[in-house]
């Protein structure tokens, strides 16, 4: 008797979710148009019952022993004269040029907005989780998104993975798998140099989290998890 193995085949680009700048290379006949197309509208041409996971965490705070995601930016890419109070003064020079577009145009176009994208020192739309979300539900089922947290995802690795193997279908994990899984190590850690700079500074703490709460609200509510707010974090 012949048994039928499942093979899953993915993609498991951290930017898929929101790295849509290509789109400002394609033929427009308006200057600073939205995008027509997105990412998800070529997967969805592609694999139209494709299911997609997507993992969040907190776009403030601490994470998992890591430290907040914009910092971890600054700390990647900025090669010297690194420190949390510069880091503080470019979230305030990013804060201030994305509410300079939103007093010409729309919260959508901003966060889709290359030119502005490229003018901030960080990058502060990554975080805006549900601009992003809304656009993949134009093209997706609900039913065929899983929305995980990272947090969730590091204080019970084998019940997240539960619940990704229940959204997909395949059956429960091998205790051998499960092991495998578990015993692999931490990536994308600091870098020892990094680690003797420090946290931010409360005060940048204090600001970004005034900044996404208005767009955690909102996640949580199209969500109905009140988890995605990260109020306990």
């Amino acid at each position: 008797m012949l048994r039928l193995s499942i093979v899953l085949t993915g993609e498991a680009s951290a930017s898929t979710m929101w790295d849509n700048q290509a789109w400002s290379y394609l033929p427009s006949d308006r200057e600073g148009a939205m995008p027509p197309f997105l990412a998800q509208d070529f997967i969805h041409t592609v694999q139209p019952g494709a299911k997609i996971l997507i993992m969040l965490r907190d776009p403030v705070e601490r994470c998992c022993g890591e430290i907040h995601r914009l910092y971890s930016d600054y700390l990647y890419f900025k090669i010297a004269n690194k420190s949390a109070e510069d880091f503080h003064q470019k979230v305030v020079d990013s804060v201030y040029l994305f509410q300079s577009c939103l007093s010409e145009g729309s919260l959508r176009s901003c966060v889709y907005d290359t030119s502005l994208s490229n003018s901030m020192p960080v990058r502060l739309h990554l975080g805006m989780y549900i601009i992003f979300f809304l656009d993949w539900l134009t093209v997706f089922n609900r039913e065929q998104i899983l929305v995980l947290r990272l947090e969730d995802y590091a204080a019970n690795l084998e019940v997240t993975i539960k619940k990704v193997f229940d959204f997909l279908s395949v059956g429960p994990l091998s205790q051998q798998g499960e092991a495998a899984l578990t015993r692999r190590p931490l990536s994308n850690t600091r870098r020892t140099a990094d680690r003797n700079l420090g946290p931010m500074l409360p005060a940048t703490r204090d600001f970004l989290r005034e900044f996404h709460k208005p767009f955690n609200h909102k996640l949580a509510s199209v969500l109905d998890n009140k988890a995605f707010l990260w109020s306990n974090t």
